[in-house]
């Protein structure tokens, strides 16, 4: 499967709920596969991705873009940007883990490039 995030991308962010648990190791995989292989999920249990850019301001455009749909959903991923590269890192903050609003961020950042 390359990239099959459709799905994830007709999704919509589901707002916070106090007793709201980490997705299981296989449900977050089973997302995981339909971002497609360009993301990963790191040591720390996030979801990342890194994008390559040109320049300096192609990467500053993009975090922007991105700073936009994460205002939107509401959802704000970490990003560092240095030349030419934007990291990206998803998870949700208040349960230091991986719900399905990860995923749907992350297929929403990769509409920006296709």
């Amino acid at each position: 499967m390359e990239n099959d995030d459709t799905h994830l991308l007709d999704k919509t962010y589901i707002p916070y709920q106090e007793k709201r648990s980490t997705l299981s190791s296989d449900l977050a995989l089973r997302l995981l596969s339909e971002l497609g292989k360009i993301w990963i999920i790191n040591v720390d249990g996030q979801l990342y991705k890194e994008y390559y850019f040109d320049n300096f301001i192609d990467a500053i455009k993009f975090a922007n873009e991105v700073a936009e749909i994460a205002e939107l959903q509401n959802h704000h991923p970490d990003l560092e940007i240095s030349w030419g590269k934007c990291k990206v890192k998803i998870w949700t903050h208040s349960i230091n883990g991986l719900t399905e609003n990860d995923f749907i961020l992350a297929a929403k950042i990769n509409s920006l490039l296709a």
